[in-house]
């Protein structure tokens, strides 16, 4: 049976560290990253030194048609990856990459992070929370989410059963990959870099993921905008998101617990 070492991403630059640290030390000999999988060539060729890191990335916005501000979002917690792939290549000269998102998904997915962005920066002008516009968003992300989870599995279990040891990247709900996988007979180990308190969105999100955005009251959905519109003001105010994220966590946990 084929197992699935799968290392659990976040949005903070700290969890991608902790991911290199853990691959320099892995067996391994494929590794799956959280890109388009129509960016595969170009990430190997990258790891063989055969193009360069901006070249990449220019590959990546002519795939996408991304503008700059997604794309450096991106980069943020991406480049300290490819920054490390050239020693794993060395380390590991059979290793072998390959990205499973599908790119229309991936693509869709950023046009619902831009209409989210849009909806935030209206909910920081105005005194009520629109709640309708906020399950709209969260129906469509949920369908997206959806149909995307089938192609990951697809790419995936497609490179993968020919190896029994294979390292996946993954941020997604962990708990449904393990389940999808786990389903069409791969074994999967679970492997959490740090501990990470989610902010009030992703909160929203995964309540959403397990009990339906239709089924989430009014003032649950308020309660998670409205404590996102306090942790936009850490992020805006900070030009490092791992530390804005760490201030908000250190004024919030005390009051949580």
């Amino acid at each position: 049976m084929p197992t699935l070492l799968t290392l659990v991403l976040t949005k903070l630059r700290k969890t991608t560290e902790r991911a290199i640290e853990w691959l320099a030390k892995g067996n391994y000999k494929i590794l799956f990253l959280a890109l388009p999988e129509d960016m595969t060539n170009f990430v190997n060729h990258y790891m063989v030194g055969e193009v360069s890191r901006e070249e990449l990335w220019q590959s990546y916005i002519y795939l996408t048609g991304l503008q700059d501000p997604y794309v450096n979002a991106l980069r943020y917690t991406v480049d300290p990856l490819l920054d490390a792939l050239h020693q794993l290549k060395k380390s590991i000269p059979r290793l072998e990459v390959y990205c499973y998102h599908d790119l229309e998904i991936h693509m869709d997915a950023h046009s619902l992070l831009e209409k989210s962005l849009l909806l935030e920066t209206s909910e920081r002008a105005r005194r009520r929370i629109k709640i309708s516009a906020w399950r709209d968003l969260f129906e469509e992300q949920l369908e997206l989410t959806a149909k995307g989870f089938r192609r990951i599995i697809e790419n995936i279990s497609f490179h993968a059963e020919r190896n029994p040891w294979t390292v996946v990247l993954y941020g997604g709900v962990i708990e449904s990959f393990k389940r999808g996988m786990e389903a069409i007979g791969f074994k999967v180990k679970i492997i959490h870099l740090h501990n990470y308190w989610r902010s009030p969105l992703e909160v929203l999100e995964r309540m959403a993921q397990h009990w339906g955005i239709h089924n989430l009251s009014d003032d649950a959905i308020a309660r998670c905008v409205e404590d996102h519109m306090r942790y936009l003001d850490y992020v805006l105010s900070s030009q490092d998101i791992d530390l804005a994220h760490e201030k908000w966590v250190s004024d919030t946990l005390p009051k949580v617990l």
